[in-house]
């Protein structure tokens, strides 16, 4: 890790922030927050395999990433998403384009501001809504977030949403070798109610996205939140998700990687009001060279709360596929509910999958357990598919795509579940058998 270039792209980059605050440009505040979150990033340096977290990440794929900053790199060119085909949803743009106010669609139930907006208009909302600075090394990249993203989204949902608001994550241009830090803000008031989708879309080059995004739950709010990855297979990318819930909030969040690059993604969820709930659904699938890595971090706060974190994982030729997963029941949190099952599923002799679920519990009346297995397919479920007349590789993407099921039968929206099975679909053998046996 010695080699890589990345230190010299992040010294470049805050020095051109550094610079822009010199010259009277944002927050006091928030720069010394940002100035903060620098030096413990610096402090912390790239991740090593003896960092817990990383134990099971192939760390030399961040050595092979350029050293341009995204701020430098050409914009990205607008393009739709698989998930909403007929484009008729509200959807937002990361990076944000040029006009002060474009991409910014009114809705009802939401308020929607840049983060510059409201850096202008509120420094002490954003700076309460920011997260500070912390040693942890689980944020090491949440840190440089903090430290380099030039501008984002602040998503204000005040009521309930009547359609699901769909985030397009763009990458720099093809060609460019970037350092991006995108970030998304979503405030969620008491009883406010809304599905909100995260889509990062295709990045061909070798570039490094480092993207985040903070969430808080007002009392009874309810959230349901998607983050799908469909990154090139050349691409570097790392996403933190910072969840903070207070009393009776209930959050459902679903994470897709279907099989590209390297992928390492975080949740961090606190829930800090009593009745809080969160379930989380994870998938996961590693194809050939890719590394999928989650980690998923869970902290009970509050007495009555509850947790439940589904992983589904698939690896196939070389692929290798990590899940780890944490939760901590705090001091007093008593009654607090917790269930964590991850599941792997080896198509071939040379993939790997790492799972490692982990309790720390400090308070004695709990109901926490936690489960992981991983095998090869069924041969009884084989064989009787065999029996009936389908061929090996029809049977066998069968059962893959039914190993999947608990994971996308937790998608509310059907539109997003179809369109994920039928992308999944599309990466298994025998793609034309298959859709004629799940047509519907």
């Amino acid at each position: 890790m010695s080699a890589s270039p990345l230190p010299a792209a992040v010294t470049e980059a805050w020095a051109r922030r550094d610079a822009r605050q010199g010259q009277g440009q944002g927050s006091a505040s928030l720069h010394e927050l940002r100035a903060a979150a620098m030096a413990k990033f610096n402090r912390l340096g790239l991740p090593t395999p003896q960092d817990d977290s990383w134990k099971y990440s192939n760390l030399r794929v961040l050595s092979q990433v350029g050293t341009i900053p995204a701020a430098n790199a050409p914009a990205p060119a607008r393009s739709g998403s698989w998930l909403d085909p007929g484009r008729s949803w509200p959807t937002l743009h990361l990076p944000p384009a040029s006009a002060p106010h474009a991409d910014l669609p009114s809705i009802e139930g939401c308020a929607l501001q840049r983060l510059s907006q409201l850096e202008r208009l509120d420094p002490r909302h954003l700076l309460e809504l920011s997260p500070v600075a912390t040693d942890s090394e689980i944020q090491r990249w949440l840190l440089l977030n903090t430290a380099l993203y030039d501008d984002g989204l602040h998503v204000h949902l005040t009521g309930q949403l009547r359609s699901p608001l769909l985030i397009l994550h763009h990458p720099p241009r093809e060609g460019t070798h970037a350092l991006s830090n995108s970030r998304v803000i979503i405030e969620a008031d008491a009883n406010s109610r809304g599905i909100i989708i995260e889509h990062h879309l295709d990045a061909s080059a070798a570039q490094l996205c480092n993207s985040a995004s903070i969430i808080h739950l007002g009392r009874s709010a309810r959230l349901e939140h998607y983050r799908i990855f469909s990154s090139g297979t050349k691409s570097r990318h790392l996403d933190h998700l910072l969840v903070r819930q207070a009393a009776d909030s209930t959050f459902l969040q679903h994470t897709v990687v279907p099989g590209s690059g390297f992928v390492r993604t975080t949740l961090e969820a606190g829930l800090c009001g009593p009745g809080a709930s969160l379930d989380s659904h994870t998938l996961m699938a590693a194809h050939g060279e890719d590394l999928p890595d989650c980690v998923n971090l869970v902290s009970h706060e509050a007495p009555q709360t509850r947790s439940r974190q589904t992983a589904r994982l698939i690896a196939s030729r070389n692929g290798r596929a990590a899940f780890n997963s944490k939760v901590t029941v705090a001091p007093g949190a008593q009654k607090a509910d917790s269930v964590q099952s991850c599941r792997g599923l080896l198509l071939s002799p040379g993939a790997e999958i790492d799972t490692r679920p982990q309790l720390e519990i400090y308070a004695d009346d709990v109901k926490c357990s936690h489960g992981a297995t991983t095998g090869r397919l069924d041969p009884d479920m084989l064989f009787y598919l065999l029996s009936r007349g389908i061929d090996p590789a029809t049977a066998q993407s069968l059962l893959v795509f039914a190993f999947l099921a608990d994971v996308l039968t937790g998608m509310s929206l059907e539109s997003v579940r179809t369109a994920i099975e039928d992308h999944l679909v599309s990466l298994l053998p025998d793609t034309s058998t298959l859709q004629q046996f799940l047509s519907r």
